[in-house]
């Protein structure tokens, strides 16, 4: 071999070696960029998903103040007509109660809904009571409505307390198997 064909090659290789390199750092530096990049729009939809989480949990907090509200002033309303001092302002609550009752279900997990509704049927059962001017017995009529409202504000507080939840949580159906053991210990 003579020296030119030495040299020819080597700087070859020379070249050859260094189209490598540019190609593994090109390959690289795109690897990076598209992972900084991934990296920083993932933080950007977490934050976005944080900021509607908290947007949500304080419109909901508004809608169960405003639907407790309503709820007492229906049982207040209640409560002074039974003590013949009628407020004139039943209808109103009541109405108001209402409008709040089915907003708040459209957005509320099981145990609200369903506390909700106890409140909500113990109110209509309790009126023909008051209005017919019932006696009153040992316990006030109104005491089931009072005990449901304490159940829906320890439902609502649960519900916000978990803003992260945004359906209820079924129980699993139990193992057949587990059922018979039980049956069995019995």
């Amino acid at each position: 071999m003579s020296a030119p064909t030495i040299c020819y090659e080597t700087a070859m290789d020379a070249a050859l070696v260094g189209l490598a390199g540019t190609t593994v750092g090109a390959v690289t530096g795109f690897a990076g960029a598209w992972l900084a990049q991934r990296g920083q729009l993932r933080m950007q939809q977490e934050q976005r998903n944080h900021a509607e989480q908290i947007r949500w949990l304080d419109d909901k907090k508004g809608l169960y103040r405003d639907l407790l509200i309503a709820l007492y002033g229906w049982h207040d309303s209640l409560a002074s007509i039974q003590g013949d001092e009628d407020d004139g302002k039943l209808s109103e609550f009541r109405s108001t109660a209402h409008k709040w009752l089915v907003e708040a279900s459209l957005i509320a997990d099981d145990e609200v809904r369903s506390a909700m509704n106890a409140v909500h049927r113990a109110l209509l059962d309790v009126q023909p009571a008051i209005f017919d001017g019932t006696p009153v017995t040992d316990t006030s009529p109104l005491q089931p409505v009072q005990d449901g409202l304490t159940v829906l504000e320890d439902a609502l507080r649960a519900e916000l307390a978990m803003p992260g939840r945004v359906v209820s949580r079924r129980l699993p159906a139990p193992r057949r198997g587990a059922q018979e053991g039980a049956a069995r210990r019995e």
